[in-house]
């Protein structure tokens, strides 16, 4: 209930970018190469849940995070709420 969309990496806080940011694990576990590369599984990188891990294109989780953060600044954080 208070983990905030995009939180890959469980510090409490969601990141676009910057050091230890939300967004380089997806295209971590995609194999960092090709970025329209695909993963399947609910891994913890599966920000939207469809069972597949991916960094670009339509659906893709890299944008969850953006979105998460409120999607117009790219260096804004997001801090989770706890009760």
């Amino acid at each position: 209930m208070v983990l905030a969309a995009g939180d890959v990496t469980f510090d409490h806080s969601v990141k676009y970018a910057g050091g230890n940011n939300d967004r380089d694990p997806i295209l971590t576990r995609i194999g960092g190469t090709v970025p329209t590369a695909t993963v399947s599984g609910y891994w913890l990188e599966d920000v939207n849940l469809d069972g597949v891990v991916k960094y670009a294109g339509s659906s893709n989780d890299r944008d969850r995070v953006l979105n998460s953060i409120g999607g117009s600044v790219p260096t804004a954080m997001r801090v989770a709420t706890l009760p």
